[in-house]
């Protein structure tokens, strides 16, 4: 050590460089890990202009967006209540349209000099996450240097900038969520609260004080208590469900008031703080009071009670021990005491006020206590953190930052802790529950794990750097200074660095390809407020009272999806969604997606529906539909209650072997076909019908001892049959079987819609998306179609395979997507509820009607086959309603207050009828209509009519399918007017014109056919 001092002052230009850089090396390194957290963060900021519209990630984002430009228009007012969604009630924005929107909303006025576009408005939310994320660093760095000196400031903002988990993913570019402000305003208010004691504990202010108006040395205390109060409140402004960090406080100040008095010291002094600072709060909070009820998602009640309550708390306690004191009371009975009172006071509430003491124990145990509900594990941020998680997200620092707690509750003991240091620990064991039983508070985590590891090695630097100063630099302790670096960071920067940012580089699939299909929406149909020629259009920025229940008008409508498009539908589509991501309408939303038959989703919308307002439009997408990679199909049984047996189950999984481990692929039952959303989306209302296919599968042991369905040893789980009596035959025979349940194909016939009609979609396919391929490829190979195979490391020709082992791969092919659906899987398809056409028409008695009618959506350059069956009476008369029309389609637009349907006829309807007895003569009964678009909209209330015509069918006297000229018959039969199941492979399910019935002939594998193009 002297040689080395020596040396500096041989030359002093050394000696001042080190002695700058020992002043200022804090600086240089927090500036160079700035700018690597806002470069790593912005530079993919270019992918968010999709064809020059700028898109936001996820869906809340969207949300802040719309309450954004409000703000922006009516600054600094908040939205206070919102009928653009959970139709038909509104709604008022709670968690959204906070400090956070307004504080988004002044930038954009700044930078728009007090008139932004809404693509500045756009930009400044873009890059708002990064700004705020340098923000939290900041502040994580000044908590980190007040227990750990500048090195461990620096260490902390070394963790926040190197950490890869959900703060990285909440702070990109993009992701305009409220979740990274509420980090950096809890981050604040925690350091504004370990100021306040600190400044109190020095100060030791005294009741006395106050009563004799010696406010001089009060200042400070009071000072930065107001401070820290109002710190506190800035985090609840951008959250109202932040009562976590009241709940926080109230927990240190009782276990800090409580120590500090059993170590025979007064907790007077933080008492006052802890009075000041919630009391500050409490009443900071009012102005932005929403509600009576006690509820955290608004301002309500439970805030500035929370607030005075520990507030109160901190005054009693303070009382409490002078009264000991006085008394010359045992010590040990101040705890005994205090928690006593607690219990008989819980215990009055639960007897008293039952409602508000299981609220606040349900929302302790979903938040703190590992006890989120099944309906909240649908969602992903609601769902635990895996421990698996925190090594790739944090490296050693986490469990580095518990032996730093650990440290901290041992030095507590001896007395030797500070009051801001124990509130650490408690900040840390609160965040670290949440996080595992809700991973949506990973992103709090971040901060109190890299303060307490910089804590932790600015320990060990002082420790070090005591000796260095008595002995000088010894190698065990360069070692030391080395290793110590190298255990935290060196894992952060290897196992999942933070520049690994692929998957929080661009909005994401999801959004791209709603934005695509809600453009067509959006100008496709009426406003809201016009539709049927209304004239009560609903102004989209415009200021509503708060109410339970909006009285909408006629004309305005909403809109059926799942919640988790909602807020997309009202601000790309400029529609009012029935639910939404703040789940309103989540349960209403499964019960009619998930309605087993037509009638019964049609009574869920007339439960909700207003006499003058009406849901008019579904939006289905394949997500909705689908059950293996990517799919949502699983998440609207967790909240369907329409009835106490619940339909179902959907689906069956069956695995197979692959590289590594096993695959699988889901075969539907039919419960999953006759769900609504399913009968919309993948057969666009029409009817479907089964096919002489069968799934076949063995019953197998897993590890554990369970049973399991597996691919039977051959092979073969996909069997193809000449007849659905042999298939049916087989899986009687068989006991591990079933039919179809593969693509499109039910088990059993699922019939038509009448009142929904398919009128747009999306230009862009569910195909563009690598987890929907993946998805088909496993159920293509699993099973046993025909894919493409890639040997010894080559390239598929799609960038979706899947390993088969010793280097083959299995390749996804565009004939195998095929051969798996009915229809071309458009990413969201668009609906519309209609009251249909009234068909009247006459043709043979007792007797299956069949009328057709090919349609084309342009969207994906297909066209289908909408077919409905029904039966005449002993008088040969029959009644549809049909819901697609065929002629006048120019005539009703959106200016006429009606969609302007892209999905149109390529013919009139064919109706077909064939009636075969012991002594008749086999005969097919033809007719042919056209549907207006008045008809099916409701315009036109005249009956379509159709008299139909028979012509004679010549036996073969093979025995095969009865034929005239190009007519065939076969596969479900209409033998003497009764509908079966039997025969050959082929059937009759769609005439052209010319009166000719043409044939769907199954493939090979028995699926369906590709979509004629």
């Amino acid at each position: 050590m002297s040689q080395w001092r020596g040396r500096l002052e041989e030359n002093p230009e050394l000696e001042r460089a080190v002695d700058w850089l020992d002043e200022y090396y804090h600086l240089v390194l927090g500036a160079l890990l700035l700018g690597f957290m806002l470069w790593n963060r912005v530079r993919p900021w270019d992918n968010f202009v999709v064809d020059g519209e700028i898109l936001f990630s996820g869906n809340d984002p969207w949300y802040h967006y719309r309450t954004t430009v409000y703000t922006v228009q009516n600054w600094p007012t908040t939205m206070p209540f919102d009928p653009w969604t959970y139709f038909p009630n509104g709604t008022s924005s709670g968690q959204f349209g906070t400090l956070y929107d307004q504080i988004m909303a002044t930038a954009a006025l700044v930078v728009g000099l007090g008139s932004p576009s809404t693509e500045t408005i756009k930009m400044v939310m873009l890059f708002t996450p990064p700004v705020f994320a340098l923000a939290v660093a900041v502040v994580a760095y000044v908590i980190g240097k007040r227990v750990g000196g500048r090195a461990g400031g620096v260490v902390t903002l070394a963790v926040v900038a190197l950490a890869a988990g959900r703060f990285l993913q909440r702070s990109m570019v993009g992701f305009t969520d409220h979740h990274v402000a509420e980090a950096l305003f809890q981050a604040l208010g925690i350091l504004g609260v370990m100021v306040a004691v600190t400044v109190a504990q020095r100060d030791k202010p005294v009741y006395e004080q106050f009563r004799d108006r010696e406010f001089t040395p009060l200042r400070e205390t009071v000072g930065w208590s107001l401070l820290a109060g109002f710190a506190v409140v800035l985090y609840l402004w951008t959250w109202p469900p932040g009562v976590l960090l009241l709940g926080i406080l109230g927990v240190y100040f009782l276990l800090q008031l409580t120590i500090e008095f059993l170590r025979g010291e007064s907790p007077e002094h933080t008492a006052i703080a802890g009075a000041i600072t919630m009391a500050t709060a409490g009443t900071l909070i009012l102005p932005a009071f929403q509600t009576l009820q006690i509820t955290a998602t608004d301002f309500s009640l439970l805030h500035p009670l929370l607030s005075y309550g520990v507030a109160a708390g901190c005054v009693f306690m303070a009382w409490l021990a002078r009264e000991f004191e006085r008394r010359d009371a045992g010590r040990l009975l101040y705890p005994a005491t205090v928690g006593g009172i607690l219990i008989v006071g819980a215990g009055l509430v639960a007897v008293l006020l039952p409602d508000v003491f299981g609220y606040i124990a349900n929302n302790v145990e979903r938040v703190v206590g590992f006890g989120a509900s099944g309906s909240a594990l649908t969602v992903g941020e609601v769902q635990p953190l895996e421990f698996s998680a925190v090594f790739p997200f944090y490296g050693f620092t986490f469990f580095v930052a518990m032996v730093g707690a650990v440290a901290v509750l041992v030095r507590e003991v001896t007395g030797r802790v500070s009051a801001q240091e124990f509130l650490l620990v408690v900040w840390l064991a609160f965040i670290t529950a949440a996080t595992f039983t809700q991973g949506r508070f990973e992103y709090y985590l971040t901060v109190p794990v890299a303060v307490m590891t910089g804590y932790v090695v600015a320990g060990i630097f002082r420790w070090i750097a005591a000796d260095v100063r008595e002995d000088g630099i010894k190698t065990y302790q360069a070692i030391t200074v080395v290793a110590t670096l190298l255990v935290v960071f060196a894992p952060m920067a290897a196992v999942n660095p933070a520049t690994s940012i692929a998957g929080y580089d661009r909005p994401g699939e999801d959004i791209e390809g709603w934005s695509d299909g809600l453009g067509w929406f959006n100008e496709s149909t009426p406003a809201e407020g016009q539709f049927g020629g209304a004239n009560n259009e609903l102004d989209y920025y415009g200021t509503y009272d708060v109410t339970d229940d909006f009285d909408y008008e006629s004309g305005q409508y909403g809109v059926m999806s799942w919640w988790d498009y909602g807020h997309w539908i009202t601000t790309q589509g400029k529609a009012i969604p029935n639910a939404n991501p703040f789940q309103q309408g989540a349960t209403m939303a499964a019960n009619y997606l998930l309605a087993p038959n037509e009638t019964q989703a049609n009574d869920v919308l007339e439960q909700i529906d207003e006499d003058d307002a009406k849901t008019r439009y579904v939006a289905v997408d394949w997500q909705m539909v689908g059950t293996s990679y990517g799919g949502k199909f699983g998440a609207p049984p967790a909240f369907y209650n329409v009835t106490e047996e619940r339909p179902g189950p959907y689906t069956r999984q069956i695995s197979f072997p692959l590289q590594g481990g096993n695959g699988f692929f889901i075969q539907h039952r039919q419960a999953y076909y006759e769900t609504q959303m399913v009968r919309l989306y993948k057969f666009h209302g029409s009817a479907a019908r089964p096919q002489p296919v069968v799934v076949d599968w063995d019953v197998s042991e897993n590890a554990r001892g369970q049973s399991v369905r597996v691919a039977p040893e051959n092979g073969q789980t996909v069997r193809s049959f000449d007849s659905m009596q042999e298939a049916r035959q087989y899986v009687q025979e068989d006991g591990t079987a079933a039919i179809g349940g593969i693509g499109g194909i039910p088990s059993e016939r699922v019939p038509a819609l009448e009142h929904y009609r398919m009128v747009g979609a999306s230009e862009q396919s569910a195909t563009e998306s690598r987890e929907y391929n993946v998805g088909k490829l496993y159920e293509a190979y699993g099973l046993g179609l025909q894919t493409t195979g890639a040997a010894n490391g080559s390239q598929c020709p799609s960038d979706v395979s899947v390993g088969l082992g010793n280097g083959q791969k299995a390749c996804l092919t565009e004939g195998t997507e095929n051969a798996l659906t009915n229809t071309d899987p458009q990413w969201v398809k668009f609906f519309e509820r209609v009251p249909g056409a009234t068909v009247e028409g006459t043709g043979p008695e007792n007797a299956t009607v069949t009328a057709r009618v090919e349609m084309e959506n342009p969207a994906a350059n297909e066209t289908f086959t909408y077919t409905q069956r029904t039966q005449t009476d002993d008088q040969g008369n029959f009644e549809m309603t049909l819901p697609y029309s065929t002629t006048g389609y120019g005539e009703y637009g959106p200016e006429e207050g009606y969609t302007n349907v892209s999905v149109r006829a390529n013919s009139s309807y064919q109706f077909s009828a064939s009636t075969a007895g012991q002594n008749a003569t086999p005969q097919i009964w033809f007719g042919t209509a056209d549907v207006t678009e008045g008809q099916v909209i409701g315009e036109n209330e005249s009956a379509v009519t159709v008299e139909m015509e028979s012509s004679t069918i010549q036996q073969q006297e093979s025995g095969g399918n009865a034929t005239d000229g190009n007519a065939t018959v076969g596969n479900e039969t209409e033998s003497g007017g009764a509908l079966t199941d039997d025969g050959a492979a082929n059937e009759t399910d769609g005439t052209t014109g010319g009166g000719n019935a043409t044939t769907e002939t199954a493939s090979s594998i028995g699926v369906a056919a590709a979509p004629r193009r």
